[in-house]
């Protein structure tokens, strides 16, 4: 693959791609955890046995809205680098909100060290779908300053191994970098990253780069930001969820059908829970 950008100091996604998915009227479905049932109260569960929380890159809120309407926290900060979709959260959450307080956040972490959050303050940390486009050492190392010394950070990451095994001539993943280059946006205000020249020769777009870890760079990457990983597990994505989400075209594809009966879902993420060191 040649592309345009391969600066790892650039943007993997611009606020405008996700301020104009916040603007949608008929959103499109993603294959997301918290699109699956069991993974969302699992997590909600894990997540509410804290008084001082944060969420980082809360998308559309539909985590935000089962924690409230769980309950537990008395503290529950909510960043991203999209206002609308901060003010998608704030309508879908805000109105169950009692005795939680949410703040609310419009921070990009990959430059902002959210010094409105004290040191040492936070019990829990998570990120869902967020942390491929990010600075991982950026956001690490903020979290690391912000997170109380017994807290936890929770966060579903990329496989690369998985990708790497599964998916071998697939144009827009550089194997090299382990970037995945989206390359379809249904946003038309939204301007592309940069482009990458396929095997035709032709100058295709790319809107938002998607970075995908091995498990070894995982372990490195936190322990030089003050982590350590306690646990690393799949998520597996059921057929349904996939099947709802409607962007992939799993029903039409021979090798994702392949994927799903070789593993009993789809685990393109692992679920990492890790804490201070």
């Amino acid at each position: 693959m040649i592309t345009t950008q391969e600066d790892h100091r650039a943007k993997n996604v611009h606020p405008e791609y996700y301020d104009a998915a916040a603007a949608q009227i008929q959103p499109r479905p993603f294959p997301s955890p918290v699109n699956d049932p069991q993974w969302l109260s699992s997590a909600v569960d894990w997540f509410s046995q804290a008084e001082t929380i944060m969420e980082v890159g809360s998308g559309r809120g539909e985590f935000a809205e089962a924690l409230v309407r769980k309950g537990g926290p008395k503290r529950y900060y909510l960043v991203d680098m999209s206002q609308g979709m901060l003010d998608l959260v704030r309508d879908r959450a805000g109105k169950l909100s009692k005795n939680l307080e949410l703040v609310f956040v419009h921070a990009d972490i990959d430059s902002d060290p959210l010094n409105q959050i004290p040191d040492n303050s936070l019990d829990k940390i998570i990120m869902i779908n967020a942390f491929q486009d990010v600075n991982p050492y950026s956001a690490l190392k903020t979290f690391r300053r912000i997170i109380s010394p017994k807290g936890f950070f929770r966060v579903n990451v990329l496989s690369r191994e998985f990708r790497d095994e599964n998916y071998h001539d697939e144009e827009n993943f550089n194997k090299e970098t382990g970037y995945f280059y989206l390359t379809r946006s249904h946003f038309a205000d939204v301007k592309p990253l940069g482009y990458f020249t396929d095997k035709k020769g032709d100058r295709i777009p790319y809107y938002r780069i998607l970075k995908s870890y091995y498990r070894k760079d995982l372990d490195r990457v936190f322990k030089e930001c003050g982590f350590e990983i306690l646990s690393a597990e799949p998520i597996l994505l059921s057929k349904e969820v996939l099947l709802r989400a409607k962007t992939m075209a799993w029903n039409k594809s021979a090798l994702r059908q392949e994927i799903l009966s070789k593993y009993g879902g789809y685990p393109a993420s692992i679920d990492v829970i890790a804490r201070p060191i």
